[in-house]
């Protein structure tokens, strides 16, 4: 969902340096309820969650002949299969993951010199060397999500069964995070954070989840000391939670999709964050968002479970983050925004 959200600033780049062409995204259905709306698509290829190679060449053959150009966004080798099946003129893409002979065009990965791996920096600029290669300015990184009137209704419809009013200013909470548990910060630590907001500001939580994070929203709410509205029994859709994210006052979330929908509307966002290396998502950090992470030497082991003591996430305690967050909103209140 992340790596959705950071793509639109390429494809609003690619748009604008190519007005006349017809962009293409080729994605998972899912994905397609982020991207929808964005003005620099003008069709998607919906691609079947780890397909066959029989299901690649069906649609290669499908959209034979039908492509100038494609850039490949993701490392995997799978993701070179359909441009390369369905006959794109010129493939552009990273080399490695022995995809390199399916590419016309392959960008050598920029490398960390004092490790001799990918050098870690945050992914709209990675992507931006595959734009650049073919001459194409690059206008900037903030991601560009789109909230429809269609969907806005939707939402004010959904809002009103939860019991939200017109106007009411939330903070939203979003406790998990599908690359693993090592990204999760304990759950009963969003509640009591939410209860110091409420406190202070006298704004309701809202809970957002996805499917598979039930038990994540049963340990928020009964943890909770202070009014949280729940989606537990029903969650909310990548489409529905871009226009709830967007009407929220404030963000707590972990290093998790969410966190970059409250980055492309500019919502205030406190993220906790643990194994990951800060580097890869280090973008539009100018004013709107608050990164808490321990300075601990095994930060950045990326392990999805954490063989030790997960001391990332557990050392970080609630009082911590909501008062990281008051300082936010009260520094973006001086500055009027």
């Amino acid at each position: 969902v992340g790596d959705a959200v950071m793509a639109t600033s390429f494809l609003r780049s690619l748009k604008a340096g190519n007005p006349n062409d017809e962009i293409f995204v080729a994605l998972r259905p899912k994905l397609k309820l982020i991207l929808e709306g964005t003005p620099s698509v003008d069709e998607y290829i919906l691609m079947p969650r780890g397909g066959s190679l029989t299901e690649s060449l069906r649609l290669g053959i499908k959209w034979r002949g039908v492509f100038d150009r494609a850039f490949i966004l993701p490392n995997s080798f799978r993701s070179v299969l359909f441009p390369w099946l369905a006959g794109a003129r010129e493939r552009i893409g990273y080399a490695g993951q022995g995809r390199t002979p399916l590419l016309t065009r392959a960008i050598a990965k920029p490398l960390d010199p004092a490790r001799r791996r990918r050098l870690p920096e945050p992914m709209p600029h990675y992507w931006r060397r595959l734009l650049e290669a073919t001459g194409a300015a690059w206008l900037g990184d903030r991601p560009e999500l789109v909230v429809t009137e269609e969907l806005e209704d939707r939402a004010r419809r959904r809002a009103r069964a939860l019991g939200i009013e017109e106007d009411e200013k939330l903070v939203g909470l979003s406790p998990g995070a599908s690359f693993g548990p090592s990204k999760v910060w304990p759950p009963e630590r969003f509640a009591e954070t939410a209860a110091i907001l409420y406190r202070d500001l006298s704004l309701r939580a809202i809970l957002f989840l996805a499917p598979g994070e039930e038990e994540l929203g049963r340990r928020v709410l009964s943890a909770a000391r202070s009014p949280v509205i729940s989606t537990l029994e029903d969650p909310l859709p990548l489409d529905l939670l871009k226009a709830f994210v967007r009407r929220c006052r404030l963000l707590v979330t972990c290093d998790s999709g969410t966190r970059h929908f409250g980055v492309a509307f500019s919502v205030p966002t406190v993220t906790v964050m643990g194994p990951t290396d800060p580097r890869y998502t280090a973008y539009c950090l100018d004013t709107q968002e608050v990164v808490i992470r321990d300075d601990l030497d095994c930060i950045g082991c990326h392990l999805r479970r954490c063989p030790k003591d997960h001391a990332c996430m557990n050392g970080i305690a609630a009082e911590e983050v909501a008062q990281r967050a008051l300082k936010l909103l009260a520094r973006l209140a001086r500055e009027g925004k």
